[in-house]
């Protein structure tokens, strides 16, 4: 079963997400905002065993999210977002290339999904 990634513990209500997987509180209570190299340290151990199937919910700190985007990103090639938006989350699946290899490089195996393709 695939797991989503809560950033941080917060207040809000996060039991409508647990149809996408099982919820892994990242971090827990008040962060301090500037404090980049501790929250690098944090997500680096809640994601370590994390799998390219798995989610990252956005919510709270934006550098708190960009920084598990990025982690999430450089070990899976792939982004698996959950946003929050009218009032369900919406789902986003990132396949992340290397500009510099081949078109051939990137082609789709069967049975994967790609939604979308930045280089």
């Amino acid at each position: 079963m695939a797991r989503v990634y809560v950033l941080n513990k917060g207040g809000h209500d996060y039991s409508e997400a647990i149809r996408y997987g099982s919820l892994y509180y990242c971090t827990e209570g008040p962060l301090k905002k500037h404090d980049i190299h501790q929250m690098v340290r944090l997500l680096s151990v809640a994601l370590e065993d994390s799998s390219p199937d798995d989610y990252i919910m956005l919510t709270s700190l934006s550098s708190l999210c960009s920084l598990a985007c990025a982690i999430f990103a450089v070990q899976h090639n792939r982004l698996n977002l959950l946003v929050y938006k009218n009032g369900h989350y919406a789902e986003y699946r990132i396949i992340l290339t290397d500009p510099t290899t081949k078109e051939d490089d990137n082609a789709k195996t069967p049975g994967q999904e790609q939604s979308q393709v930045l280089c």
